[in-house]
Protein backbone atom coordinates (compact mmCIF):
# COMPACT_ATOMS: atom_id res chain seq x y z
CA UNK A 1 0.00 0.00 0.00
CA UNK A 2 1.22 3.23 -0.86
CA UNK A 3 -0.85 5.54 0.89
CA UNK A 4 1.71 6.97 3.59
CA UNK A 5 3.31 10.14 3.23
CA UNK A 6 6.98 10.13 2.88
CA UNK A 7 8.18 10.96 6.35
CA UNK A 8 5.19 8.84 7.61
CA UNK A 9 6.62 6.03 5.67
CA UNK A 10 10.53 6.38 6.42
CA UNK A 11 9.78 6.66 10.37
CA UNK A 12 8.17 3.26 10.12
CA UNK A 13 10.54 1.59 8.05
CA UNK A 14 13.55 2.52 10.01
CA UNK A 15 11.53 1.38 12.93
CA UNK A 16 11.21 -1.85 11.32
CA UNK A 17 14.61 -2.03 10.13
CA UNK A 18 15.86 -1.47 14.02
CA UNK A 19 13.65 -4.71 14.63
CA UNK A 20 14.34 -7.04 12.28
CA UNK A 21 17.14 -5.93 10.38
CA UNK A 22 17.70 -6.83 6.51
CA UNK A 23 15.92 -9.74 4.37
CA UNK A 24 15.75 -11.01 0.92
CA UNK A 25 13.44 -10.67 -2.10
CA UNK A 26 13.33 -11.26 -4.95
CA UNK A 27 13.78 -8.35 -7.44
CA UNK A 28 12.48 -8.92 -11.57
CA UNK A 29 14.80 -6.61 -13.74
CA UNK A 30 14.54 -8.65 -16.61
CA UNK A 31 10.88 -7.92 -18.26
CA UNK A 32 10.94 -4.09 -18.05
CA UNK A 33 13.82 -1.50 -19.02
CA UNK A 34 15.18 -0.17 -16.08
CA UNK A 35 17.62 3.49 -15.59
CA UNK A 36 20.96 1.77 -14.79
CA UNK A 37 24.49 2.03 -14.46
CA UNK A 38 27.30 -0.56 -13.73
CA UNK A 39 27.64 -3.19 -15.79
CA UNK A 40 24.68 -5.39 -15.90
CA UNK A 41 27.33 -8.50 -14.86
CA UNK A 42 28.57 -6.53 -11.61
CA UNK A 43 29.03 -8.90 -8.55
CA UNK A 44 26.82 -6.28 -6.53
CA UNK A 45 23.64 -4.56 -7.83
CA UNK A 46 21.96 -1.96 -6.05
CA UNK A 47 18.28 -1.26 -6.79
CA UNK A 48 16.07 1.29 -5.27
CA UNK A 49 12.78 2.21 -5.30
CA UNK A 50 12.20 5.65 -5.13
CA UNK A 51 9.85 9.08 -5.43
CA UNK A 52 10.97 12.37 -7.04
CA UNK A 53 8.78 13.98 -4.51
CA UNK A 54 9.96 12.14 -1.59
CA UNK A 55 12.03 14.54 0.61
CA UNK A 56 13.83 11.61 2.26
CA UNK A 57 14.84 10.56 -1.08
CA UNK A 58 16.23 13.92 -1.72
CA UNK A 59 18.26 13.87 1.27
CA UNK A 60 20.09 10.22 0.61
CA UNK A 61 20.77 11.16 -3.01
CA UNK A 62 23.63 12.25 -2.06
CA UNK A 63 25.56 9.29 -0.38
CA UNK A 64 23.68 7.26 -3.05
CA UNK A 65 25.45 9.50 -6.05
CA UNK A 66 28.60 8.76 -4.05
CA UNK A 67 28.61 5.11 -3.69
CA UNK A 68 27.94 5.15 -7.31
CA UNK A 69 31.19 7.45 -7.76
CA UNK A 70 32.94 5.27 -4.81
CA UNK A 71 32.02 2.07 -6.86
CA UNK A 72 32.14 2.16 -10.39
CA UNK A 73 31.90 -0.58 -12.89
CA UNK A 74 31.89 -2.83 -9.76
CA UNK A 75 28.08 -1.96 -8.52
CA UNK A 76 25.02 -1.90 -11.19
CA UNK A 77 22.71 0.94 -9.84
CA UNK A 78 18.68 0.08 -10.89
CA UNK A 79 16.58 2.74 -10.47
CA UNK A 80 12.66 1.30 -9.95
CA UNK A 81 10.24 4.10 -9.81
CA UNK A 82 7.50 4.07 -6.96
CA UNK A 83 5.88 7.32 -6.60
CA UNK A 84 3.40 7.66 -3.25
CA UNK A 85 0.01 7.82 -3.09
CA UNK A 86 0.31 11.22 -1.03
CA UNK A 87 2.78 13.15 -3.18
CA UNK A 88 0.60 13.97 -6.13
CA UNK A 89 2.95 14.99 -8.66
CA UNK A 90 5.52 12.25 -8.22
CA UNK A 91 4.15 10.20 -10.78
CA UNK A 92 4.08 12.69 -13.15
CA UNK A 93 7.88 13.64 -12.58
CA UNK A 94 8.54 9.69 -12.58
CA UNK A 95 6.81 9.95 -16.57
CA UNK A 96 8.82 12.72 -17.28
CA UNK A 97 12.00 11.00 -16.27
CA UNK A 98 11.57 8.31 -18.13
CA UNK A 99 10.37 10.77 -21.41
CA UNK A 100 13.99 11.90 -20.69
CA UNK A 101 15.62 8.84 -21.03
CA UNK A 102 14.45 8.66 -24.69
CA UNK A 103 16.35 11.14 -25.64
CA UNK A 104 19.57 9.68 -23.18
CA UNK A 105 19.30 12.49 -20.07
CA UNK A 106 17.49 10.14 -17.66
CA UNK A 107 20.28 10.82 -15.13
CA UNK A 108 21.06 14.71 -15.44
CA UNK A 109 16.94 14.86 -15.52
CA UNK A 110 16.84 12.40 -12.35
CA UNK A 111 20.14 14.92 -10.84
CA UNK A 112 17.87 17.99 -11.06
CA UNK A 113 14.79 16.88 -9.62
CA UNK A 114 16.63 15.33 -6.52
CA UNK A 115 17.93 18.79 -6.16
CA UNK A 116 14.97 19.52 -5.03
CA UNK A 117 14.51 22.71 -6.45
CA UNK A 118 12.41 22.01 -8.46
CA UNK A 119 8.30 22.23 -8.89
CA UNK A 120 6.70 19.11 -10.72
CA UNK A 121 3.96 20.66 -12.13
CA UNK A 122 3.77 20.03 -15.64
CA UNK A 123 5.20 23.15 -17.19
CA UNK A 124 8.02 23.12 -14.48
CA UNK A 125 8.68 19.84 -16.38
CA UNK A 126 8.67 21.12 -19.42
CA UNK A 127 11.18 23.94 -18.77
CA UNK A 128 13.16 21.62 -17.39
CA UNK A 129 13.71 19.30 -20.28
CA UNK A 130 14.36 22.69 -22.01
CA UNK A 131 17.05 23.88 -19.69
CA UNK A 132 18.91 20.41 -19.85
CA UNK A 133 18.96 20.76 -23.87
CA UNK A 134 16.55 18.40 -24.79
CA UNK A 135 14.20 18.14 -27.80
CA UNK A 136 11.31 20.20 -26.38
CA UNK A 137 8.91 18.97 -29.25
CA UNK A 138 9.38 15.38 -28.30
CA UNK A 139 9.65 15.24 -24.76
CA UNK A 140 6.37 17.64 -24.59
CA UNK A 141 4.62 15.03 -26.88
CA UNK A 142 6.22 11.46 -24.80
CA UNK A 143 4.32 12.99 -21.83
CA UNK A 144 1.23 14.42 -22.95
CA UNK A 145 0.70 10.76 -24.54
CA UNK A 146 1.73 9.75 -21.13
CA UNK A 147 3.49 7.01 -22.78
CA UNK A 148 5.76 5.67 -19.83
CA UNK A 149 2.59 5.50 -17.19
CA UNK A 150 1.96 1.88 -18.12
CA UNK A 151 6.03 1.13 -17.09
CA UNK A 152 5.67 3.55 -14.17
CA UNK A 153 2.75 1.23 -12.53
CA UNK A 154 4.48 -1.80 -13.01
CA UNK A 155 6.87 -0.76 -11.26
CA UNK A 156 4.85 -0.10 -8.30
CA UNK A 157 3.24 -3.04 -8.88
CA UNK A 158 6.27 -4.94 -8.09
CA UNK A 159 6.99 -2.99 -5.14
CA UNK A 160 3.39 -3.70 -3.96
CA UNK A 161 4.26 -7.84 -4.17
CA UNK A 162 7.65 -7.16 -2.37
CA UNK A 163 5.43 -5.24 0.68
CA UNK A 164 7.18 -1.83 -0.09
CA UNK A 165 5.07 0.84 1.62
CA UNK A 166 7.17 3.53 1.35
CA UNK A 167 10.51 5.60 -0.49
CA UNK A 168 13.52 4.95 -0.48
CA UNK A 169 13.83 1.30 -0.15
CA UNK A 170 17.33 -0.04 -1.34
CA UNK A 171 18.11 -3.96 -1.78
CA UNK A 172 21.50 -4.96 -2.50
CA UNK A 173 21.83 -8.15 -4.12
CA UNK A 174 18.29 -8.88 -2.96
CA UNK A 175 18.98 -7.96 0.30
CA UNK A 176 16.38 -5.19 1.73
CA UNK A 177 17.53 -1.95 3.20
CA UNK A 178 14.81 0.29 4.15
CA UNK A 179 14.79 3.62 5.97
CA UNK A 180 17.85 5.27 7.60
CA UNK A 181 21.15 4.05 6.23
CA UNK A 182 23.90 6.01 6.56
CA UNK A 183 26.44 6.07 4.03
CA UNK A 184 28.96 3.98 6.22
CA UNK A 185 26.42 1.73 6.35
CA UNK A 186 25.25 1.02 2.45
CA UNK A 187 29.32 0.71 2.24
CA UNK A 188 29.37 -1.93 4.63
CA UNK A 189 26.41 -4.10 3.15
CA UNK A 190 27.80 -3.41 -0.53
CA UNK A 191 31.36 -4.75 0.33
CA UNK A 192 29.26 -7.77 2.45
CA UNK A 193 27.26 -8.37 -0.48
CA UNK A 194 30.59 -8.38 -2.81
CA UNK A 195 32.31 -10.54 -0.40
CA UNK A 196 29.28 -13.24 -0.67
CA UNK A 197 29.45 -13.01 -3.95
CA UNK A 198 32.92 -14.00 -4.65
CA UNK A 199 32.43 -16.88 -2.24
CA UNK A 200 29.74 -18.58 -4.33
CA UNK A 201 30.66 -20.72 -6.79
CA UNK A 202 30.56 -19.87 -10.59
CA UNK A 203 28.26 -22.07 -12.61
CA UNK A 204 30.92 -23.62 -14.34
CA UNK A 205 32.60 -24.46 -11.13
CA UNK A 206 29.09 -25.95 -9.98
CA UNK A 207 29.24 -28.26 -13.50
CA UNK A 208 32.58 -29.19 -12.86
CA UNK A 209 31.61 -30.03 -9.47
CA UNK A 210 28.77 -32.17 -10.32
CA UNK A 211 30.16 -34.34 -13.29
CA UNK A 212 33.09 -35.18 -10.74
CA UNK A 213 30.60 -36.66 -8.21
CA UNK A 214 29.10 -38.60 -10.79
CA UNK A 215 32.16 -40.05 -11.50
Amino acid sequence: MRFLSCASAFLLLVMAFAFSGAHAAEIDLGQLPHPSTGPQNAAVTMVEFSDFECPNCRRLEPELAQLRRIYGNEMRFVWIDFPLDAHHHAMLAAEAARCAGEQGQFWPYHDALMRGGESLGAQNLSDLAARLGLDSTKFNSCLAARKYQGLVESDMDQGDRLGISGTPTIFINRRQYSGGQSLDDLKAAIDRAAREASAEPSLEQSSRSARGDQQ
